[in-house]
């Protein structure tokens, strides 16, 4: 009877953590990643009267890391277009699993797979779901076909990115 608690306590230890190896805590350094196609985009946009503006053509259903410099933090945003077609944006961390450095999602399989915990979403989640393990809502608008976020209110989320090892192209 003993085997059932110990297989309990490590399925409990491991499921809240990547079982992935990474010495970001440890070093500081952020994580390399490198698409492993064609569909994986990093920008910098520029910022223009306090925004910084998408154009919603440019979006697919695979994401769109969008990154942005708050006073030397960066705070990155996945952009993507949902199933029905409506375009979405979210900060690219966990809402449960922040501040953990690995709090950030990538593409896995059409999904977005949370690289702290192992749970993965579909496209339709980016901006919409709020609450649990999910991407980070933030306010934005849509306006003539242009995403627009406020740099302002991108600038009131540095903190939940000061310990983010996630990719930056």
């Amino acid at each position: 009877m003993k085997v059932i608690p110990l297989a309990f306590t490590i399925l409990a230890l491991t499921a809240c953590g990547s079982t992935k190896t990474s010495n970001t805590a440890e070093t500081g350094k952020k994580d390399t990643f490198i698409g492993t196609d064609a569909t994986t985009a990093y920008v910098t946009p520029n910022v223009e009267n306090g925004e910084i503006v998408i154009d919603t053509a440019t979006l697919t259903e695979h994401p769109l890391y969008i990154n942005y410099d708050s006073n030397g933090t960066n705070i990155q945003m996945i952009a993507v277009n949902a199933s029905d077609g409506s375009s979405r944006l979210s900060l690219n961390t966990c809402q449960a699993c922040n501040p953990s450095p690995r709090a950030y999602f990538r593409e896995k399989n059409g999904g977005l797979e949370c690289q702290n915990c192992g749970n993965v979403f579909t496209m339709d989640s980016v901006g919409a779901a709020s609450g649990g393990c999910n991407p980070m809502n933030i306010n934005y608008e849509i306006v003539d076909n242009k995403l627009t976020v406020s740099v302002a209110d991108l600038d009131t989320y540095a903190d939940k990115f000061a310990s983010w090892s996630g990719p930056v192209e």
